[in-house]
């Protein structure tokens, strides 16, 4: 490493260590926020508009480039107040069939409960359980920290450090990503079967299917080889919602069971799931008492739940292959 590439491998360790405080100093301040929210009051509030944002111009379903745009009004004291607000942290930029179904939970004109910070009642969310982009958040912040160790320990050393073999040691990161995939996906796996087994002895109440139909995606394949060659790809989701009432606040739920969502390549297998529940048909909805915004049709289904530890089986071979490769080179 020449006294340029030096240079440049030490700015990018601060700029990347920079990066890593901030997101660092963000999560741990998200975290202060979800504790006081936590206490904040919870007042009536009325939904006055649900839309989806996104741009004129849309070459493929699955860009993230949609927000679900929802605004509530509300009193406290006296005064109205009105928000837009649904989850700390905001709401993070996802695919317009994402964006949908987010907005499609807070229809316009149904009661919802508003919780308000009582030092600021501007200041209030819909939701304050959830967190709009923490995960995104943790990832980025994971990513910058080893790029900042990585780099930090080449301008330390003054040079690119390798195995004995050759193999630079940035690159045993590969293996170490798929195995925490793999971790993630087994934990996903974990919670949907505790959900499925508490959702069992949550309260039920009588809901009524508002809408089921099949949404079709579009999505782009450009060629490795060629990038001017452009496939289209057709995929389908089930577009799922019912409504139920708790007391006198109005909910819509979406999910089925706890599965991951279904995505069929062909229409036909996409409507007959979508057959299993037509407009109009009553439900029974197991929600959860302590947040009844969670709710499910289908609290004891496997559907679709053994999907994260499939993808974690697949993340835990890519990343024994590659440390098997990597290992394999160090000694030979």
């Amino acid at each position: 490493m020449d006294s340029t590439q030096s240079l440049w491998t030490q700015i990018g360790a601060g700029v990347c260590t920079l990066m890593f405080g901030g997101m660092l100093f963000n999560l741990l301040r998200l975290r202060g926020r979800l504790q006081a929210a936590a206490s904040w009051i919870a007042v009536e509030g009325v939904i006055i508009a649900s839309d989806v944002k996104s741009p004129s111009a849309h070459a493929s379903d699955d860009l993230n480039d949609a927000t679900p745009l929802v605004r509530y009004r509300y009193r406290v004291g006296g005064r109205e107040f009105e928000s837009d607000r649904t989850r700390i942290g905001g709401t993070a930029m996802t695919t317009r069939t994402l964006a949908t179904r987010q907005a499609a939970l807070y229809p316009v004109g149904a009661v919802v409960g508003v919780h308000v910070d009582p030092k600021d009642p501007g200041n209030a969310v819909l939701d304050p359980s959830q967190v709009g982009n923490l995960s995104a958040q943790i990832v980025l912040t994971v990513t910058f920290g080893i790029i900042a160790a990585v780099l930090i320990a080449h301008a330390l050393a003054g040079r690119v450090l390798y195995a004995a073999s050759g193999v630079p040691l940035f690159a045993f990161l590969l293996p170490a990503l798929a195995f925490a995939a793999a971790i993630a996906a087994i934990l996903a796996f974990v919670r949907m079967r505790r959900l499925a087994t508490a959702s069992l002895r949550w309260p039920a109440v009588p809901g009524t299917v508002t809408s089921s139909r099949v949404i079709e995606e579009m999505i782009e394949d450009r060629s490795d080889d060629d990038r001017t060659r452009v496939k289209k790809i057709h995929r389908y989701q089930v577009d799922l919602r019912y409504a139920y009432r708790i007391g006198n606040r109005d909910f819509v739920g979406v999910r089925p069971n706890w599965g991951w969502t279904g995505i069929y390549g062909l229409r036909e297998l996409a409507e007959s799931a979508a057959g299993k529940y037509p407009p109009g048909q009553a439900v029974t909805v197991h929600y959860d008492p302590r947040q009844p915004s969670h709710a499910v049709l289908e609290p004891g289904s496997r559907q679709g739940s053994f999907a994260p530890l499939i993808f974690g089986a697949i993340s835990f071979a890519v990343g024994t292959a590659l440390l098997w490769i990597f290992v394999r080179a160090s000694f030979s």
